[in-house]
């Protein structure tokens, strides 16, 4: 079977209930899950509370210890805060060193309000995105969001091979559900990887599908802290070696950052 890409999201969301054990080193809890088998990091810019911040004083630190110490592929997430501007929202596109970034297709019921994305911030992100020669990770959480895909492909503002990720189970959103899996791969483009996420899986017990299936994988404390015997984990490089362990006994091998580079399109290191 076909190599399998490893995504760490490392720190817990502000409405996360299990929160990391201790203050995090954030740096070194994604140099570790590289070490571990992971090949992309998903980090938001936070301030040295763990807070989501437009200063990208703490997260260019974070960056810069991470290039220094290990190849892992470094994403920036366009969450933010609600109270946020589009602008504001992906500014950690503006750091050295980010190598893909995060394009959500669409607004989902988010917790107790809606998590915005509507038709021109997408078009907003993805022109930053090709602007910083940056390139896309498409976030997927409703059926209804493959309905922009074409949209951008035809205005040339994603291109092949593109890289999905299905979001699954956050509050208030859609759930995860085997035939939901199969109806969003259904709906996949042509020259397409895809990732699930689900919040509050149960390790690689509840991703067994996806590893089978042939996609790939999203862990970590942002997505919820349990292993796939149901205990906590105390840190997020053991979420990852749990999904190493699992996709090797289903006979995945786990793709290293140079080799996920190569299938998700991006440049080489230089």
């Amino acid at each position: 079977m076909d190599e399998m890409i490893i995504c760490i999201a490392p720190y817990p969301g502000e409405k996360q209930e299990e929160r990391f054990p201790g203050k995090m080193d954030v740096a070194q809890e994604v140099i570790d899950s590289c070490n571990a088998g992971a090949s992309i990091g998903h980090l938001h810019v936070r301030d040295e509370e763990g807070l989501q911040t437009i200063d990208t004083t703490f997260f260019q630190r974070d960056i810069e210890k991470i290039r220094a110490n290990c190849p892992i592929i470094i994403e920036g997430s366009t969450g933010g805060a609600p109270e946020h501007t589009l602008d504001q929202r992906c500014v950690s596109f503006n750091v050295p060193g980010i190598e893909m970034g995060s394009l959500n297709f669409g607004s989902i019921n988010m917790y107790d309000g809606v998590y915005n994305n509507q038709l021109s911030d997408i078009y907003f992100y993805a022109n930053k995105l090709k602007e910083k020669n940056i390139v896309p990770f498409n976030i997927v959480f409703d059926l209804s969001h493959f309905y922009n895909v074409p949209k951008l492909i035809e205005d040339g503002l994603i291109k092949p091979p593109y890289t999905f990720n299905f979001v699954y189970d956050v509050p208030n959103a859609l759930p995860y559900k085997d035939e939901y899996l199969d109806l969003f791969i259904d709906h996949l483009p042509d020259d397409s990887i895809w990732f699930l996420t689900l919040h509050w899986a149960i390790g690689a017990k509840s991703l067994m599908r996806a590893i089978e299936k042939g996609g790939h994988i999203r862990v970590g404390y942002e997505d919820g802290p349990f292993l796939s015997n149901g205990e906590k984990s105390g840190s997020n490089p053991k979420l990852v070696e749990d999904i190493v362990k699992a996709a090797e006994a289903a006979g995945r091998t786990i793709a290293e950052p140079d080799k996920a580079r190569e299938m998700m399109g991006i440049a080489p290191r230089k």
